[in-house]
């Protein structure tokens, strides 16, 4: 299972970003292999539909689960027609924290 998480920087110990469109890089985790890699939100700076395109890439990259402090309308309305589950962390973690409770 790959599991995407929005984060403002590329590496473990990031936090999980507060909007999923707008943040900088996607953490990809792969529960099977154990590896992650990061991809650059290029749409971040978009005016308009930035979460609807980085949803469509990351649902390219096979995402089952998506992890940010909220989801946009349009991303929730792609999501759900991929049967994509969303996470919305109660308070404030990280993506190593996250991982470790996998």
């Amino acid at each position: 299972m790959k599991i995407a998480i929005a984060t403002s920087e590329n590496h473990v110990k990031s936090p999980v970003d507060a909007h999923f469109g707008r943040c900088n890089w996607f953490c990809i985790f792969d529960t099977d292999t154990k590896t992650t890699i990061f991809i650059e939100n290029a749409s971040r700076h978009q005016v308009e539909k930035a979460g609807r395109e980085a949803a469509d890439i990351l649902v390219e990259h096979g995402i089952t689960i998506a992890i940010a402090g909220r989801f946009g309308s349009k991303v929730v309305e792609v999501f759900q027609a991929k049967n994509i589950q969303m996470i919305v962390p109660e308070k404030p973690t990280t993506i190593q924290s996250i991982i470790k409770k996998l």
